[in-house]
């Protein structure tokens, strides 16, 4: 029965560690500095979100390889369309 009541031990530690650290962070977001910063970050985050996505190296390593795959399979299109000079 000694596993029994370790693993009951572990838990029951474990919620009071979420307790405390939830009480601890619900008195973080209410102080009113607080509250101005994250209000801040995220009107940021809202504008640039965009913007960090779209130059990502792996976003644009990607846009690069689906745009070679499919110059490379219309190539004789791409090709044929170009007017001639005679």
């Amino acid at each position: 029965m000694a596993h029994v009541h370790g693993a009951k031990a572990v838990a029951d530690a474990g919620a009071k560690m979420m307790d405390t650290a939830m009480s601890k962070m619900s008195e973080t977001m209410t102080h009113p500095m607080m509250t101005g910063a994250v209000a801040g970050a995220v009107a940021t985050a809202k504008t640039s979100a965009l913007k960090k996505i779209l130059t990502h190296p792996i976003t644009l390593l990607g846009a690069g390889f689906a745009l070679g795959y499919f110059a490379y399979k219309y190539r004789h299109d791409i090709i044929e369309t170009q007017p001639h000079e005679e």
